[in-house]
């Protein structure tokens, strides 16, 4: 009799052990999800980007990236991307008069970064008016990398996700990148599920952020 009760203890303590791998396998993952979540919102955050959507028209205190007059906004976004995270893909200029600035970019690779983010194709041009400007000779994109530059830079850490049909709300604050306790600001991202390069993303719906201080 002992050892039949000493034997359901045994698998009793198996099964328990198994649940518990089960559950914090699956709180791994979601943490694991969370982070690359934060890291795909920071790409937006890191450039200053905090209050847009894709729609063509709306409330004029965020930025409608889907009006045709707002692709100057994405361009800056491809330009500024690649300055950050695909540092080999930036070249000197080869003008002899480099007026918007020495460094230059290929408009694929532009073009490349607003498709993975936004999905949505980019209409090539000259970006000029607000800073920072950018000119386009057909094939390059002329600036100049100083004028990208944040005196702060915010990442995002994602705490909360509702996951619906066809689109995925992210929450959670902001974080300056070199105070990670300074958090001044929440955030409500929305996406959508994506596929790039054959690998699961998302592309971004829209982004608000609410300054705490």
């Amino acid at each position: 009799m002992k050892r039949k009760f000493l034997a359901v203890l045994l698998v009793l303590s198996v099964a328990f052990s198994l649940v518990l791998a089960v559950e914090a396998d699956a709180a791994k993952k979601k943490d694991d999800e969370k982070k690359r979540m934060g890291i795909f919102i920071s790409n937006f955050t890191e450039l200053g980007m905090y209050e847009f959507d894709l729609e063509e028209d709306g409330s004029d205190e965020i930025l409608h990236l889907g009006d045709p007059y707002s692709m100057g906004e994405l361009i800056r976004f491809g330009v500024g991307h690649n300055i950050i995270n695909n540092k080999k893909l930036i070249q000197k200029c080869k003008r002899e008069d480099c007026e918007f600035g020495s460094s230059t970019i290929a408009k694929e690779s532009v073009a490349a970064s607003v498709k993975k983010y936004f999905d949505l194709s980019v209409k090539h041009q000259k970006v000029l008016g607000d800073a920072p400007e950018i000119d386009y000779d057909g094939k390059l994109y002329h600036f100049d990398k100083k004028n990208f530059a944040n005196d702060t830079i915010y990442y995002a850490d994602v705490q909360d996700v509702t996951k619906g049909n066809n689109f995925i709300v992210m929450e959670g604050e902001l974080y300056e990148l070199d105070n990670p306790k300074h958090r001044p600001a929440t955030f409500t991202a929305e996406a959508k599920p994506y596929k790039w390069n054959n690998k699961d993303t998302w592309a971004i719906l829209s982004l608000s952020v609410e300054w705490t201080e």
